[in-house]
């Protein structure tokens, strides 16, 4: 087992995967669902604590980490120069009516907290650094005009125009899930009425039929009437929010993540087309729409994205490596 050693996190909502990787291949990876009690350094030491235990596992030392990426969950915003989270899939401080988050967190100083651990450190957006990996090793491979975007517990979205990955001054850039799409629509977690997370993420669509998101797809395919108003009207303001990101971006490649979308592309490809396409033919013509060519290990290549060096990329490009990966190590709460 050769050094160097890189460590990859992706911090979601409801769970975090961390994976250990050096020139040739993925040598570990563990999930565990997201800790949400204590207080706001609980996640930051979560991960610490994960890491720690891959570094356990192949009898290798913290130290030997050349460097560690991490993709979260944002929104984000910049304290004394470091990365805090303000993640309303994480911080239930943000609106005290999302009772199912069981802490009052308004922020997460995840940088501060891991940039006393570690001494090379590179965070950004879940959503951007996966636009990065399906553009270096996926479904957008080459493409200079590409959208990410993840259907998942929450919508996120990451953005390449003319080749170039855009941000914005807080690493937010374009926050696909927080565009108004109705007025006095339901409230998002981020304290929002009808933006589009509050309106076709996991949680609206479970929080709408009274269940969980599984159970809504079930039931949609076996002509359960509400199941089908739901998953439909959830893919209809999906597209709609496609089509505003393209009327400001005009971009030629949507590349579509997420277990929302993943787990269901058979029923939600055909409705977010039909939608799609009956926006501005200017725009939308010619524009394709994608399923991520990375799926399961998206997480771990947008993280580690944040950090490969230049000489790792094309040999991962040709040998692929992250579809021999281990089995990932399913974690208990501490």
């Amino acid at each position: 087992m050769e050094p160097p050693f890189l460590a990859a996190v992706d911090l979601g909502g409801t769970k975090i995967t961390a994976s250990l990787a050096n020139r040739e291949k993925i040598l570990a990876k563990v999930y565990q669902p997201a800790q949400l009690e204590g207080d706001n350094k609980t996640i930051p030491q979560q991960v610490d604590l994960l890491i720690s235990y891959l570094c356990d596992l192949k009898g290798i030392s913290k130290d030997d980490i050349n460097a560690v990426g991490i993709g979260s969950c944002g929104p984000f915003k910049k304290k004394e120069g470091h990365i805090t989270l303000v993640a309303p899939n994480l911080c239930g401080g943000l609106t005290m009516e999302r009772e199912v988050i069981p802490n009052d967190w308004t922020e997460i100083p995840l940088e501060t907290v891991l940039s006393q651990v570690f001494h090379k450190l590179v965070i950004d957006n879940d959503a951007i650094v996966a636009a990065m990996a399906e553009r270096l090793f996926g479904a957008g491979k080459g493409e200079d005009d590409l959208v990410y975007v993840t259907w998942s517990t929450g919508i996120g979205s990451g953005a390449y125009v003319n080749g170039r990955l855009i941000k914005g001054k807080n690493g937010n850039a374009p926050h696909l899930g927080h565009i108004y799409l109705v007025e006095d629509g339901p409230l998002c977690g981020c304290g929002n009425f009808g933006d589009m997370e509050a309106l076709v993420s996991g949680v609206a669509i479970a929080r709408d039929y009274g269940g969980t998101t599984e159970e809504v797809f079930l039931a949609y395919r076996r002509g359960d009437t509400r199941a089908k108003e739901i998953i439909e009207g959830a893919a209809k303001y999906f597209a709609r929010g496609l089509a505003s990101i393209n009327a400001i971006l005009d971009t030629k490649v949507f590349v579509i993540g997420g277990s929302v979308f993943m787990n269901n592309i058979d029923i939600l490809t055909p409705l977010i087309e039909n939608e799609f396409y009956k926006s501005f033919p200017a725009l939308s013509d010619g524009v394709k729409i994608r399923r991520s060519a990375l799926d399961t290990y998206l997480g771990d290549m947008a993280a580690l994205s944040l950090v490969m060096p230049d000489d790792w990329i094309k040999v991962w490009q040709d040998e692929k490596p992250w579809e021999h990966a281990p089995e990932k190590i399913i974690l208990e709460k501490w």
